[in-house]
């Protein structure tokens, strides 16, 4: 029920974050909404709830980008695996230390992403462009996520959990 809610609201929040945010002319200010999500659901929720996360999160952006086929996808499993290797190592106390994982994530994707784009085609374009817009792009998402994570929180103590008595 909670991966559900959680997917939906990132379909939300995606979705605003393709058509809002392209509007403006700087690239820095575009975070990954959708990292927030997954990270979440791998250290809160079951491994199955987090892989369905991470497969619709990518699907939605393969939908709202132009990126190559299935790269979203593949860099969103990644992010998951990679979660769910370090969900026994970190220890998520605070807002602050989601928003630290989550930027650590979105760098990590943003070197997956090259690596990929590498690896099928062969050629190294854009890779200057990755390289100096993934800093500012892990920091705002970052910042994003301190406030996605007090959502959720608010979502979760509001109406997602019961009382039990």
């Amino acid at each position: 029920m909670k991966a559900s809610i959680y997917i939906l609201i990132g379909f939300l929040f995606a979705i605003i974050e393709s058509s809002l945010l392209s509007f403006m002319p700087a690239e820095f200010l575009k975070p990954d909404v959708t990292i927030p999500f997954v990270v979440y659901n791998v250290f809160f929720l079951s491994p199955q709830a987090a892989l369905a996360t991470s497969v619709a999160m990518g699907i939605v952006q393969e939908i709202l980008s132009n990126a190559p086929g299935a790269s979203m996808i593949f860099t969103k499993i990644i992010i998951f695996l990679i979660a769910l290797f370090f969900k026994n190592k970190l220890y998520i106390n605070s807002r602050y230390s989601f928003s630290y994982i989550c930027t650590g994530a979105v760098i990590c994707e943003s070197i997956i992403f090259m690596l990929l784009k590498w690896l099928s085609k062969g050629e190294s374009g854009n890779v200057l462009n990755i390289l100096l817009f993934m800093a500012p792009n892990a920091v705002f998402t970052g910042f994003v996520s301190i406030f996605i994570f007090s959502f959720i929180g608010f979502l979760n103590k509001r109406y997602l959990v019961r009382e039990q008595n």
